[in-house]
C-alpha cells in the first residue's frame, strides 16, 4: 500500500490527473542529480528536478513476495548532467535512487513513493545510449553476509582490514604527531586553498581587556564575561602574538562567530563535495579547575544545522601553563552547507575567574578538484614519525634518502619507500599494452602483478585499473581489460604492488602478517576425508 496525503488520494480518484515522475539519484561519492519526466522543471522539497527527455524506464511493478524488484532504465548522454566520461568511470554504479510521483499542478499534495533502490552496473552502447537497472531494496537480502574461513586473506590490499597505508595523509604544519604516524611530504606543486575570513581569530584586535561588557571584535557574546590577557596572567604563556582570549569572572560564558562559505568558495562545488576543511584552534589553562569547550558547526543558508565537525566537550588542558591544538582535519564540506559557526565556551570550576583560554583560530578550505597532487610531488617517499613532537610553522627540507631522518619542529621523521610509485607512458600498442617509465628498487616481474594503477592525467584521469603484468627491465605493462579511453604518451599515473592474498606474500613482501585475514593452516578437503592409518 502506498502512503499519500488525503488531497493526493482525492486527486487520483478524480477524472483528470496531473502527475509527474521525479528521480533523485545520489552517487556513491555524494554527488546528487534530480530529474523529472515533466515538460518543465519542478522545484520540490528544496531540490530542482530538471525536465529531462533523455531517459525512459520500464513499468514499475511490485508484489508481496521477497523477490528482487528490478526496473530497467535507459537514456542518452547529456553533456551537462549525465556524461559519458562519468558513466565509463563507473561513477553511477551503485548510486542510490528514489523514484516518486508528484502533482505538478499542486506540489503541496506531497509525494507518492514508487521505488527506492540502487543502480546496477551501467552498460554503454556505441550509439550513445546507456542501460542500467534499478535494483530494489530486497536486493540487499541476496548478499552474502559474513566471512568464510579461507587459507587466503579476505582483506583487500590497503583497506581498513589490511591496514597497509597506501596513501598516508599529507603532513600538516603546527601539528602534533606520535611515534609510528605515517605522512607524505610534498616537495613540489601546491593545492588550491582558501582561508575563510574569520574576524579576529587571533584575538589581537582589542589589546588587553577585562571589562564586564567586553565583546571581542568580530564575535557575538551570548553570555558571561570574557577577557583578553597576555603572558602576565597566571602561569599561561602566550601561544602567539600579544594576547589570547580567556573566560571572565562569571560562572560560564559563550561567544560565537558565523562565517559565510560563499563567495570565498564556490557554491556549486560545495554541493559536488569538492572541498575539505581544516579547522584549528589553540586551547590552554592558566589554572586547573576551569573548563573550556570548542564547537564548530556547518549550517545551511537558513542557519539550520547540517553537521557538527568538532566538539571538544568541556575540558581542562593539563598541565596548566601549556597549550594544545584542537583540530578537525580533512573534513568534507557536505552538500547544502553555506556557513560555518564557531562557538567558544568557558565554565568556572573554582575561584572568581574562569581561566579557560583560546587562541589562533584558523579555518582553511581546500579544493580537491584543483591543483591535486600527483605522486611526483612526493618523490615516491613516505615518512614515519620516530620521535613524537609538533611540526614547525614552516616546512623544512626533507631528506628523501631511505633511512635518513629529518627534524621538523620537535618531531623527527624517517624516510621510507612509498607503496604507490609514480610513472609515465612512454609508448603504447593499444588500450591494453603500454610501455612505461617507473622505478622501484623492490620490483621484480611479479611485484606489480595484480596491482592497481590510478591515472593522474589524460583522458582516463581518476580511473583505476588492475595490472596484469609489468616487466621492470623493459617497462612493458599490460592490463586485464582495455582502458576506457586510449592512453597517450606522457600520461602520468601511480601504481601500487599486487597482493595474491597468500600468507607468505603478506609476511615476506609487505611485513604485515599481524593483519593477515586468512587461515593459512586450515586443513583442506583432502585432509578432512582421510581416515586413520591411510597410506
Amino acid at each position: 500500500m502506498k502512503t499519500m496525503s488525503a488531497t493526493f488520494a482525492a486527486h487520483l480518484a478524480g477524472d483528470v490527473s496531473s502527475l509527474a515522475t521525479c528521480w533523485k539519484i545520489i552517487r556513491t561519492d555524494g554527488v546528487r542529480y534530480h530529474f523529472t519526466d515533466h515538460d518543465q522543471d519542478i522545484s520540490f522539497d528544496g531540490d530542482l528536478y530538471k525536465a529531462q527527455a533523455g531517459y525512459e524506464r520500464s513499468a514499475i511493478s511490485s508484489d508481496s513476495s521477497m523477490s528482487v524488484d528490478n526496473l530497467d532504465v535507459s537514456g542518452v548522454f547529456d553533456s551537462q548532467d549525465i556524461r559519458e566520461e562519468d558513466l565509463r568511470a563507473g561513477l553511477f554504479d551503485g548510486a542510490e535512487v528514489f523514484v516518486f510521483l508528484v502533482n505538478w499542478a499542486d506540489l503541496s499534495m506531497g509525494q507518492i513513493a514508487l521505488r527506492r533502490g540502487w543502480f546496477g552496473e551501467v552498460t554503454l552502447k556505441e550509439n550513445g545510449v546507456f542501460l542500467t537497472e534499478l535494483r530494489g531494496m530486497t536486493q540487499a537480502l541476496s548478499k552474502t553476509i559474513g566471512g568464510l574461513f579461507t587459507p587466503e586473506c579476505r582483506a583487500d590490499f590497503g583497506d581498513t582490514k589490511c591496514k597497509v597505508d597506501l596513501e598516508p595523509p599529507e603532513i600538516l604544519r603546527d601539528t602534533a604527531y606520535s611515534v609510528g604516524d605515517l605522512v607524505r611530504v610534498r616537495t613540489s606543486g601546491e593545492q588550491v586553498t582558501f582561508s575563510l575570513p574569520i574576524v579576529n581569530g587571533d584575538f589581537e584586535a582589542d589589546g588587553l581587556q577585562d571589562a564586564s561588557t567586553f565583546t571581542p571584535t568580530g564575535w557575538s557574546r551570548l553570555s558571561g564575561q570574557w577577557d583578553t590577557h597576555d603572558a602576565s596572567n597566571g602561569a599561561l604563556p602566550l601561544y602567539s602574538g600579544s594576547a589570547y582570549l580567556e573566560g571572565g569572572s562569571t560562572a560560564s560564558g559563550e561567544v560565537t562567530q558565523t562565517v559565510d562559505l560563499v563567495p570565498t568558495i564556490d557554491e556549486a562545488k560545495i554541493d559536488a563535495l569538492a572541498y575539505e576543511l581544516d579547522v584549528s584552534i589553540a586551547r590552554g589553562n592558566s589554572y586547573d579547575s576551569d573548563m573550556g569547550r570548542v564547537v564548530v558547526e556547518l549550517l545551511d543558508a537558513s542557519d539550520q544545522l547540517v553537521s557538527t565537525i568538532l566538539d571538544t566537550g568541556f575540558e581542562v588542558i593539563l598541565p596548566t601553563g601549556s597549550w594544545e591544538l584542537r583540530q578537525a582535519l580533512a573534513v568534507t564540506i557536505p552538500a547544502t552547507a553555506r556557513k560555518i559557526k564557531v562557538s567558544l565556551l568557558h565554565q568556572r570550576g573554582a575561584g572568581t575567574q574562569s581561566n579557560a583560554a583560546f587562541d589562533a583560530l584558523s579555518i582553511l578550505a581546500r579544493d580537491m578538484t584543483e591543483g591535486l597532487s600527483s605522486s611526483a610531488d612526493f618523490e615516491n617517499r613516505v615518512y614515519r614519525c620516530v620521535t613524537a613532537g609538533v611540526t614547525a610553522t614552516t616546512q623544512p627540507a626533507f631528506d628523501i634518502i631511505v633511512g635518513t631522518q629529518t627534524t621538523d619542529g620537535t618531531a623527527i621523521f624517517e624516510a621510507e619507500e612509498a607503496w604507490f610509485r609514480g610513472g609515465e607512458i612512454l609508448s603504447l600498442s593499444d588500450a591494453r599494452q603500454v610501455n612505461i617509465s617507473l622505478a622501484d628498487p623492490r620490483a621484480d616481474n611479479s611485484w606489480f602483478a595484480g596491482g592497481l594503477l590510478v591515472w593522474e592525467s589524460g583522458s582516463n584521469k581518476g580511473r583505476a585499473s588492475e595490472v596484469k603484468s609489468f616487466d621492470p627491465v623493459t617497462g612493458d605493462l599490460s592490463f586485464f581489460i582495455p582502458q576506457p579511453f586510449m592512453p597517450e604518451i606522457g600520461d602520468r599515473f601511480r601504481m601500487a604492488p599486487g597482493c595474491d592474498k597468500r600468507f607468505a606474500t603478506c609476511r615476506d613482501k609487505f611485513a604485515n602478517v599481524l593483519n593477515f585475514r586468512g587461515e593459512p593452516y586450515l586443513p583442506g578437503q583432502d585432509e578432512l576425508m582421510r581416515y586413520p592409518d591411510a597410506k
